[in-house]
């Protein structure tokens, strides 16, 4: 039988997190595939990490969401690695299987996923077709939630530890990542066919400002690091004229977030590079289970008293 690991990383909550709950639920329903799930538990009581049914739990003091997946990753026993974001989580029953029947047949090393996803703001668009990976493509379609891997290609190229949540220039890891998985000589795909459930992201007015200042930072400084020049020129001109255009709309917040991006994305790629050390305050506050995906008849996971 083909076997799979799963990798979800995730950051305690103030009180029992329903979404991850829900991932964990789904997620133990794949079908005909021999599989294991790791979760890098980033807690602030090292001493009383969770606890859930099936699920190899892996606690660790505060670390990039980077650090956390390589940490994931390098004690995973599969060949082939699946990362998940703790919010997300295979649409099918047969995800493993139809994932590892595309990366068989088309000799890929690594695979990024469709999205699912509703809501006032969504994480991103859905593709209509597959798309190979190259370094002008995977700009656009390199999206971590539902990243499967090789491990050997995994293992030789691992996700960069300064960048992604809990660091300053937090976000880019997962096109920093791809970009080099393609420079290390390893192919790799979008596949239109797989779909990841992601829920909508928070519209509240601080977290969009939050998320513009940490996930600017590190827009701007692996553009810059990878040669992007166009693409950072162009992402700062497009902000502007956005900020400009809520302006005279009088959209405050917009015009906020739109400052605080542009801004974040010039200063980005000359402020150092560090390991985690700070985590965003919206990714402490539990979440409920949100989806409005295909919903499997199961208990809960929630984590053993």
């Amino acid at each position: 039988m083909r076997s799979i690991s799963f990798v979800i990383c995730t950051i305690q909550k103030s009180k029992v997190d329903h979404r991850l709950s829900e991932v964990l639920t789904n997620l133990v329903q794949q079908q005909d595939i021999r599989f294991e799930i790791i979760l890098v538990w980033d807690g602030r009581r090292m001493d009383s990490p969770p606890v859930y049914p099936g699920v190899t739990v892996i606690a660790v003091d505060l670390v990039s969401i980077s650090e956390a997946r390589n940490i994931g990753g390098l004690a995973a026993r599969y060949d082939t690695i699946c990362f998940l974001d703790d919010d997300t989580f295979p649409i099918d029953r047969n995800f493993s299987i139809k994932i590892l029947d595309v990366m068989e047949a088309q000799k890929l090393d690594f695979v990024t996923c469709n999205i699912h996803s509703a809501g006032e703001v969504m994480s991103g668009g859905a593709v209509a077709r597959d798309t190979d990976l190259d370094e002008r493509t995977v700009i656009v379609h390199m999206w971590e939630p539902g990243l499967t891997v090789r491990r050997d290609a995994f293992v030789k190229t691992q996700f960069d530890a300064t960048l992604g949540i809990a660091c300053i220039h937090g976000s880019s890891e997962g096109f920093d990542f791809g970009y080099r998985l393609l420079r290390n000589g390893f192919k790799g795909r979008r596949q239109a066919s797989i779909f990841i459930d992601h829920p909508p992201l928070d519209t509240a007015n601080e977290y969009r400002v939050e998320r513009a200042f940490f996930y600017s930072l590190g827009n701007g400084a692996v553009l810059l690091q990878h040669g992007y020049y166009g693409t950072y020129a162009w992402q700062i001109t497009k902000t502007l004229a956005r900020l400009l255009v809520s302006l005279l709309k009088g959209d405050m917040v917009r015009v906020r977030a739109s400052f605080v991006r542009s801004l974040c994305m010039m200063i980005g790629p000359f402020l150092p590079r560090r390991r985690g050390r700070i985590m965003p305050t919206s990714f402490l506050a539990p979440r409920p289970a949100v989806s409005d995906g295909p919903q499997v008849q199961a208990v809960p996971l929630e984590p053993a008293r």
